[in-house]
């Protein structure tokens, strides 16, 4: 199937997507949540993910959020079905529409090409390495699970010396 034969529909899921993408990555390399992560960890890809994973996680109420941040079992579940929401966009086990994923990857290579040169030196370092985190978090169920981990791990050792100093947003 070629993009000219894509329904509107569509063609506008995949588009809305990719906007609420590069919103939600927007508003996390703003948040003072990232200043504090790469401060703390030195390691803007580190960095990216822990502050993607808390703004996704910050969209649930405050009792199922902090049931997320402890409860691996509980997060896996969640994850797993996130995952899947996302599958018609990327391989599936069921099969997808090829049509739907060319368009999908077009977008991303898009929006990756935007933060390049043109002599493919990377001109935008921070917006990049979000669009490229956001996209494996998205993609992979094992990506996000060792997010997770490392987010847990930044939670409970970083960032109750940081709270002692000031509240984080």
């Amino acid at each position: 199937m070629s993009l000219s034969g894509l329904k509107l529909e569509t063609l506008n899921t995949v588009e809305t997507s990719v906007e609420t993408w590069m919103l939600f990555c927007d508003e996390s390399l703003k948040s003072e949540f990232y200043k504090v992560a790469r401060t703390k960890t030195s390691n803007l890809e580190l960095a990216a993910s822990l502050t993607l994973l808390r703004n996704y996680l910050s969209t649930f109420s405050e009792a199922e959020r902090e049931r997320l941040e402890r409860d691996a079992e509980f997060f896996y579940g969640y994850a797993r079905g996130f995952i899947e929401e996302l599958s018609p966009f990327r391989y599936n086990k069921t099969g997808y529409d090829p049509g739907v994923r060319a368009l999908f990857l077009s977008k991303i290579k898009t929006l990756l090409r935007a933060h390049r040169n043109p002599d493919g030196s990377i001109k935008d370092e921070e917006g990049y390495v979000f669009i490229r985190t956001i996209v494996r978090i998205c993609s992979s169920l094992d990506f996000i699970i060792k997010v997770h981990d490392d987010y847990k791990k930044f939670l409970f050792r970083e960032m109750p010396q940081f709270r002692t100093a000031q509240p984080v947003s």
